[in-house]
């Protein structure tokens, strides 16, 4: 099993270097992260802490590592569904399926580490602060390793445990939850007002109220309830109407329909993106006194960012092996690829636009508020707003890369 797991390694290497990039980001984080919060001048523990704010932020750091995990190994694991099935059909035991797919994890885990930790060193010697090696921010980032490979063996055994032939060769089957219905009734021009203004006015209140740091995090999460019933209640029926209004376009009909499937799957992941960067800048404002403090936060807001950008990227690689079958039938009644070119790009590009505008909406007019307000400089306001767009730019070019690849239409 060991030496098909480096076979299957080498068959799969886009997906097996993607899967390695993500313990490579998540050591890196991890390691510069506690290095910086265990150094005297924060002195971040998570018994007795002084700095609960730093405390916080680490418990959050932890949770998008090892969410930024999860579905790196959704990813990776859903495109060995078939070969996986294969060995059932073959015999293998529920023993042989872990050992399988964990000594891929262990692999790629440990060929991370070393680049790692010297990229960490290298990136700790770059920061305009000298900073002392900490043995608590080792300890602490060993002991987050070590749970990151059991969060990884515990995945893989409940993917291999719930396995079935069937399954494997089907896949998930994705199911729509119906929203709750409440005891009172309003218009859907009522609705559509209701969630406008809890998505809009908390930017106005910030343009407002924007000297009180605090208010930041506070309007900002009002927000994101706002944004996620924008999607939900706003996004999703008007598109409806809009399909219906393209069927004489066949192009249109195939990535409008293929876009609005995106919106819904990957809803979740867009809102809790967006959410933690602004609670990020809300965090980095609060500590703008700080030199030390900012430089934790904004390593935070990157680190995660990219992690975040990342599993949309996850999702939505893992969403083109359920959509092959789709794009077969549409080369069967008469796409040809240079069409299946044009709607693949175009829903890639309207997908990442809308998270790169609805992103943008609240990250340009919270920093723009800030600097109005004399709390935050010109030059940071632009260097936050690249730090957001450029990760997103790149994942949107991989995933188009990959959408061709995966489709067979290059």
């Amino acid at each position: 099993m060991i030496q098909n797991a480096f076979q299957s390694i080498k068959d799969d290497f886009q997906r097996s270097l993607f899967y390695w990039l993500t313990f490579v980001l998540t050591t890196i984080f991890m390691f510069v992260f506690f290095q910086i919060a265990c150094s005297p001048s924060i002195g971040m523990t998570f018994i007795d802490s002084h700095n609960s704010i730093v405390t916080t932020l680490s418990v959050f750091v932890i949770f998008i590592c090892l969410l930024s995990v999860f579905f790196a190994n959704d990813f990776y694991v859903k495109k060995k569904s078939k070969e996986l099935a294969i060995q059932l059909v073959c015999g293998a035991t529920f023993r042989q399926l872990t050992v399988f797919l964990l000594s891929q994890t262990v692999i790629l885990f440990c060929l991370a580490i070393p680049i790692a930790f010297l990229l960490s060193y290298l990136l700790l010697s770059l920061l305009p602060l000298t900073i002392t090696f900490s043995q608590e921010g080792m300890n602490v980032t060993l002991s987050m390793m070590a749970f990151e490979v059991f969060w990884c063996t515990i995945l893989n055994l409940g993917y291999a445990y719930r396995s079935s032939i069937v399954m494997l060769i089907q896949g998930d089957r994705a199911s729509l939850k119906q929203p709750l219905s409440l005891p009172f009734h309003f218009s859907k021009q009522m609705k559509k007002g209701l969630i406008l203004v809890m998505f809009v006015g908390p930017i106005v209140l910030l343009y407002i109220y924007g000297k009180e740091t605090s208010s930041t995090i506070l309007f900002s999460m009002i927000g994101m309830i706002g944004l996620y019933q924008f999607l939900g209640q706003v996004i999703i029926p008007d598109m409806n109407q809009w399909i219906q209004q393209k069927l004489d376009s066949y192009l249109s009909l195939v990535y409008l329909g293929f876009l609005r499937r995106d919106i819904i799957f990957m809803k979740n992941h867009i809102v809790f993106q967006i959410a933690s960067d602004v609670l990020m800048i809300g965090l980095f404002v609060m500590g703008i006194d700080n030199t030390l403090y900012m430089i934790l936060i904004y390593v935070s807001f990157l680190a995660t960012h990219c992690l975040l950008s990342l599993t949309i990227l996850f999702r939505f690689s893992t969403e083109m092996i359920e959509r092959e079958k789709l794009v077969v039938t549409l080369k069967r009644i008469g796409y040809e690829n240079d069409a299946l070119k044009k709607i693949l790009r175009k829903e890639i590009i309207l997908l990442y636009g809308m998270i790169l505008l609805l992103g943008l909406f609240y990250l340009f007019n919270i920093l723009l508020s800030l600097y109005l307000h004399g709390l935050m400089d010109f030059m940071i306001l632009v260097v936050m707003i690249l730090t957001f767009m450029i990760p997103l730019m790149l994942c949107a070019i991989i995933n188009h890369y990959q959408y061709q690849k995966q489709m067979n239409i290059d």
